[in-house]
């Protein structure tokens, strides 16, 4: 192997990463340093590969400093995440990470990011593998994690990245259906993940069900996503707070929406107008009653309101540490009773979603919207007050 090329690996525990140190060895010479054994960097170094817990902030400064010398500056940055949570994600960003791997990631996927970068030759395609309806659930988690990382330290949102959890989505739901779905979903502990992957989960149970074309399903699915991108630069402090919002918090958790849409029309023409329409408006009601606009009817698109109702309904069935989760059939009503600000068309089509998601293999009940026809256009301007969920 030409010895111009290395891979620099930093480890908290050089012992134990013997094996990644192997698989990138194949690629080109690599080379394993302690995270505590030296001070400075030598030698070629064409990328560098992290595999330290980001937990103690002794550790953290320790990387950061190795991570900081004139010969790394300019050199891709990898990390493995340990936890892969979404402050370990934020945190191996500021370290200046080109790219984020789980710590069960594949060789696969390790030589997939690693040789376009060091110049080794591609891996052999392989059969593509056929992953479980939990498998999909748990990539697109991770791929999720990647791009809201992202935004959180305010860098670009890939819009490969979205169409890649797009499809993970698509696949998880198509296989394994919304019961299934929700209960991965609702095993994870951060709840603004939880709380997006739940909604996309019934955003695209919810297209497929009115027999959107694959086309339509996919962008639906991509709104939910992008949805509340915005709460990556809301402090956690007050998304993590056990309990009601004071005013004043409950002031900056509502400018997310103003925030992810600034965020992703800041990319140019990279995202479409109807999809900034959704990250920007999901919590506009047709009543005039939303925000952060205070819209009414018409002025509210289709893919918005089908969005929102995902949304509403997501935040009630959500399991929460200050309160309880709604059971499905309460929380279908309490759609019901928000007549005049949600479109009552979508949300009685929406019941098929809602009894899916209580009991596996539920059927949809009679009365409902036909399957293919034509997304309403308008919506009557009262009815119960029933506060939209936040």
């Amino acid at each position: 192997m030409s010895s111009d090329r290395a891979i620099l690996l930093i480890s908290d525990r050089p012992e134990q990463s013997r094996g990644l140190a192997n698989v990138l060895g194949r690629l080109c010479e690599c080379r394993t340093i302690g995270l505590n054994e030296q001070d400075s960097v030598a030698g070629p170094v064409t990328a560098v590969v992290t595999d330290v817990a980001l937990r103690q902030p002794a550790d953290i400064e320790r990387l950061r400093r190795l991570l900081s010398q004139p010969r790394i500056l300019a050199t891709p940055i990898i990390a493995i995440l340990r936890d892969n949570t979404h402050l370990e994600r934020v945190q191996a960003t500021a370290l200046g990470a080109t790219a984020l791997l789980p710590a069960n990631v594949s060789v696969a996927g390790v030589t997939a990011v690693l040789a376009p970068i060091v110049g080794a030759p591609a891996p052999q395609a392989a059969a593509a593998k056929v992953l479980t309806p939990a498998q999909n659930t748990e990539r697109a988690r991770l791929q999720f994690g990647s791009f809201f990382g992202a935004a959180a330290c305010g860098e670009a949102v890939s819009r490969a990245s979205v169409e890649d959890t797009t499809a993970s989505v698509m696949a998880a739901i198509t296989d394994g259906g919304i019961r299934q779905w929700l209960e991965l979903v609702w095993s994870y502990d951060d709840i603004t993940y939880q709380h997006c992957l739940l909604v996309t989960g019934l955003a695209a149970e919810f297209a497929a069900s009115l027999r959107f074309a694959k086309d339509d399903q996919q962008h639906v699915i991509r709104g939910a996503l992008l949805h509340d991108l915005g709460k990556a630069k809301i402090p956690l402090a007050i998304l993590n707070k056990p309990g009601p919002l004071t005013n004043e918090e409950m002031a900056i958790v509502r400018s997310h929406a103003r925030i992810g849409y600034e965020l992703l029309r800041g990319q140019g023409e990279e995202y479409e107008p109807e999809l900034l329409e959704v990250v920007l408006w999901h919590h506009e009601l047709l009543d005039g009653s939303g925000y952060p606009d205070g819209l009414v009817g018409s002025q509210i698109s289709d893919l918005v309101r089908l969005a929102t109702i995902c949304d509403v309904y997501g935040s009630l069935i959500e399991r929460r540490p200050y309160r309880p989760a709604i059971e499905p059939a309460r929380a279908f009503q309490m759609l019901e009773e928000m007549d005049g600000k949600l479109e009552g068309a979508l949300v009685r089509a929406f019941a098929q979603v809602a009894e899916k998601s209580a009991t596996p293999g539920a059927h949809g009940r009679a009365g409902l919207i036909q399957p293919g026809a034509a997304l309403p256009q308008g919506g009557k301007s009262s009815g119960p007050e029933v506060s939209a969920v936040q």
